[in-house]
């Protein structure tokens, strides 16, 4: 038996090598071929042979192993296979029940991307700003500074396995872990970190009992409004205080446009996953389609043909397949909402296919374009700007509440929040107002005053209106509560957080807790920084210490020549850590599926390790292919803003 298994092996081997030797033969003779339909030379043509001839294994494995499978896994995510049972199309089934939050797991989903969100935005800030102080603590020449380096990269050798992350569940533990003694120490031998540390202690949970609240989908009332409005204040804060400068101008473009991503992916997570689509969408597809073809008429770019045809082919696409909810009955009602916007893109864009452009194209184009967004703004604001849903405003600017039943569990829970405009119309307003200040630069400076100064009072106002009202409705369930007898349940985490200020002697409960399994997940990360400050220390060393002499000189100081000298010369190396870092900390996986206990594994859980749990453990494969393909199109996206909006701040010529 174990004769016949060695020879089965060495027989597959050998057919595994010679699939290998065939297949790399066949690709470069494919090549020459193609080569010579070309019109390549025989010597250019045998050069592209042998390349790909032995390119082919690496050619040929990575179609097999990586394309093949990630092909296969986009068909799953259509399906609701799973092992066993036989695979039948289940169309935007899966991408719909993750998206909208549908049954239980849409909910978990749901709850393991805002984690994963956590710790990317909070996570991944703290880890590169360990590394860069790491790097320039070691950037100093002093004896035994090699010593240090190696034992501050220690713990990138040391992190991934699992016997240090056990090690740091130890050193975590509430009762005797090496941290919380070590912290308890300082803190009853010096009584400004005592209160320091119960400070932090409370913020810590204050801040992570409201976001577990946000996590199991707590409505939120008017402080969805008082959100968007800080935001809107800090963003034209930012523009409105100090000199107007260039940066200034770019900062104002680069904050709307990654606002309005931001809003469109919100809608298009929610609207095209709708069942049929909203024609809302074929309108906005219409516009996208329209403002391309004229941007690169102007622009002169010789593709533009190539993007009218992609463009009519998309909207035909969406359109046909929206229609095929109405079985392609053109008489109907239901169909007719969508030729309509079909129809005002598709005949200007096959005017203007044919013969030159001149301005009665740009005028025609121009002209559906703004029929087509003053209609998509109307089906916007149907029932949200009304003068019911516009009373939020004048309520908030004058300090009033918008809550009619304060004593009714029911309105506000479920009709409250169905029943209020959406906060996103601030969030564009946002957009809007940075857009206008950008657009007026310095051309008309005192319009573009009037305009900041006008938002940030509207915002001020606005902020601190509906953060009252939030208030008055939080208050409302505790009121509730207290009369029924019961606990209240609405952001019960929070409350209890917030509730009395930490007594001496209390420690956090790293591992044992949702309010700090996050936080422990960030501190065992920002431990592993040492790639991080490498990466930061090669930086660093090529920064011309002339420069610093210079700025010394010039009677800079310490955090002058930080700012204006360092970061701008280490940025290409801060937007290396910031790209790596962001994608990590959306693929986290190992130091959950470590980490995790049964009294964490819900607040710890990464859209990563949901994605593994519902494939290979609970064996739905459709579900998890279209977790992992919803993750892809999230990581992909954010690569290229960052991509996209590192011009403005990242210096190669250094």
């Amino acid at each position: 038996m174990e004769e016949q298994a060695r020879l089965f092996n060495l027989q597959y081997a050998m057919y595994t090598i010679v699939f290998i030797a065939v297949s790399s033969l066949a690709l470069g003779y494919l090549a020459r071929i193609m080569a010579r339909l070309r019109g390549f030379s025989q010597a250019e043509q045998r050069k592209v042979f042998w390349g790909f001839m032995f390119a082919g294994p690496w050619i040929v494995g990575f179609l097999i192993f990586v394309l093949g499978p990630a092909l296969a896994s986009l068909y799953y995510s259509f399906t609701n296979y799973q092992i066993g049972d036989k695979i039948e199309w289940a169309g935007l089934d899966n991408y719909r029940t993750l998206l909208l939050n549908e049954g239980r797991q849409g909910r978990n989903f749901n709850k393991a991307m805002l984690n994963s969100f956590y710790y990317a935005i909070i996570g991944v800030p703290l880890q590169i700003g360990a590394a860069l102080g790491m790097a320039m603590l070691l950037n100093n020449e002093m004896r035994g500074i090699r010593i240090f380096r190696m034992i501050f990269y220690m713990p990138v050798i040391l992190a991934g396995g699992p016997a240090i992350l056990l090690a740091w569940r130890y050193m975590l533990a509430s009762n005797g872990g090496f941290v919380n003694e070590s912290l308890q120490k300082f803190a009853d031998t010096f009584v400004v970190f005592d209160y320091i540390y119960r400070g932090f202690i409370y913020l810590m949970e204050a801040f992570n009992g409201f976001y577990i609240g946000i996590t199991t989908g707590d409505p939120l009332g008017p402080i969805s409004f008082t959100i968007a409005g800080a935001a809107g204040l800090l963003l034209i804060g930012l523009l409105a205080l100090g000199e107007w400068t260039e940066g200034k101008r770019t900062m104002a473009w680069r904050s709307a446009q990654i606002i309005g991503i931001v809003i469109v992916y919100r809608l298009m997570a929610k609207g095209l996953m709708a069942d049929p689509v909203d024609p809302a969408w074929i309108y906005f597809l219409g516009i996208v389609v329209l403002a391309s073809t004229m941007s690169m008429a102007w622009q002169r770019q010789p593709r533009i043909k190539l993007v009218q045809g992609a463009g009519l082919v998309i909207l035909l696409a969406a359109v046909v397949g929206v229609l095929s909810h109405t079985d392609y009955d053109a008489t109907s009602v239901e169909a007719r909402r969508y030729f309509i916007p079909a129809a005002l893109v598709a005949v200007p864009m096959l005017g203007s296919w044919v013969g030159r452009w001149n301005t009665q194209k740009y005028r025609v184009l121009g002209g559906c374009l703004a029929v087509l967004s003053l209609i998509l703004f109307v089906r916007l604001a149907s029932g949200q700007l009304d003068g019911h849903h516009l009373n939020v405003v004048t309520h908030y600017l004058t300090f009033g509440s918008t809550l009619e039943h304060t004593d009714d569990l029911n309105y506000l829970d479920k009709v409250y929040p169905a029943n209020q405009m959406s906060s996103l119309w601030f969030f564009g307003l946002t957009v809007a107002v940075m857009l206008g200040m950008a657009l007026l630069n310095e051309t008309y400076p005192r319009a573009r005053r009037w305009l900041s100064y006008g938002a940030l009072a509207f915002f001020a106002l606005f902020t601190i209106g509906s953060y009252l009202d939030g208030r008055t409705y939080f208050q409302a369930f505790e009121k509730i509560a207290e009369a029924a007898g019961k606990p209240v349940y609405h952001f019960a985490m929070f409350r209890q957080a917030t509730s009395e200020f930490p007594v001496a002697g209390r420690v956090p409960l790293w591992m044992n807790s949702e309010l700090w399994s996050k936080p422990s997940l960030i501190l065992i990360t920002m431990w592993s920084s040492g790639t991080g400050m490498l990466i930061f220390l090669a930086a660093l060393k090529n920064v011309p210490r002339s420069m610093y002499e210079a700025a010394e000189v010039d009677g800079a100081n310490t955090l002058q020549r930080f700012f204006k000298i360092t970061l701008p010369l280490i940025s290409p190396a801060m937007f290396y850590n910031l790209v790596i870092g962001l994608i990590a900390a959306l693929q986290t996986f190992e130091n959950v599926y470590i980490l995790q206990t049964p009294l964490t594994v819900d607040s710890l859980q990464s859209a990563a390790f949901l994605l593994y749990s519902r494939t290979f453990s609970e064996l739905h494969i459709g579900e998890g292919a279209a977790m992992s393909w919803i993750l892809v199109v999230i990581i992909v996206t954010l690569t290229i803003l960052q991509f996209r909006f590192s011009r403005s701040w990242v210096h190669y010529e250094a």
